[in-house]
């Protein structure tokens, strides 16, 4: 069977659970090794124990995407133990919404730290590796919501998320001439633990005009994101990807 990223090295933030375990799960099986972030040190263990119980191929590793100093020193491990960073995913987000009328000042900061500012700290913490390397895929996992107005997406959500496509196009260019291939995935609404604990109509109501009456799972996400890291994609950087089911469609 033939693995497109074998020997590759990749970093996967917010790797614990959700889309971010699949994420780590799926870039392992296509043979690369994977450093598995996450806040929750406990979780990425468990994931990175089901992947390769020795732990030649996976280095779980505590991380605040928020903290540029831990970021710092994740970059450091990973090298240290794998002399590469090939791949950069970055997954870790969180999404708090309220009205407007509800949301506070520090509600709207703590998803824009995660979401936006995280995605900005880590892209900044591993492009001096990739540099020198001359190459590197980094995949910044935006959203749908920051497309369009959707039901269950607060401003502060949108806003983040519209802003990691910013980073995405600007880097696009600025590290592209450095061998550097910056892209982001733009899911609509998946599958996950977290989505299922919504009643069954409220997930529905996400999907109101999608092209394909499919669900949406970690993996469609996954496999897009492998694309993306692959040398498959080599004549693509600065894009969005839409992985939506052709809810938006332009």
């Amino acid at each position: 069977m033939s693995m497109v990223l074998y020997n590759r090295v990749a970093i996967v933030t917010g790797a614990g659970k959700g889309i971010g375990a699949v994420l780590a799960k799926v870039l392992y099986n296509e043979g690369a090794k994977v450093s598995l972030w996450d806040i929750d040190v406990g979780l990425a263990k468990k994931v990175a124990q089901s992947l390769d119980p020795l732990g030649n191929h996976v280095l779980p590793l505590e991380v605040d995407v928020t903290h540029e100093p831990s970021v710092q020193e994740a970059v450091k491990k990973v090298v240290e133990k794998f002399q590469r960073i090939d791949i950069l995913v970055n997954n870790a987000g969180i999404s708090i919404h309220k009205p407007i009328e509800e949301m506070t000042v520090e509600i709207f900061d703590k998803v824009i730290a995660v979401n936006l500012k995280g995605t900005f700290i880590c892209c900044k913490a591993v492009t001096p590796t990739m540099k020198k390397q001359s190459y590197g895929k980094i995949i910044n996992i935006s959203s749908l919501g920051a497309r369009t107005g959707r039901p269950g997406v607060g401003v502060n959500y949108a806003a983040s998320k519209a802003g990691v496509i910013g980073i995405t196009q600007t880097l696009a260019r600025e590290l592209g001439p450095n061998g550097i291939y910056v892209n982001a995935v733009c899911p609509g609404p998946i599958l996950t633990d977290q989505t299922m604990q919504y009643p069954r109509e409220v997930f529905a109501s996400w999907n109101v005009g999608r092209a394909i009456q499919k669900d949406g799972y970690p993996e469609d996400v996954a496999d897009a994101v492998v694309f993306l890291a692959s040398d498959r994609s080599d004549w693509i950087t600065g894009v969005s990807l839409d992985v939506n089911g052709g809810i938006l469609i332009r």
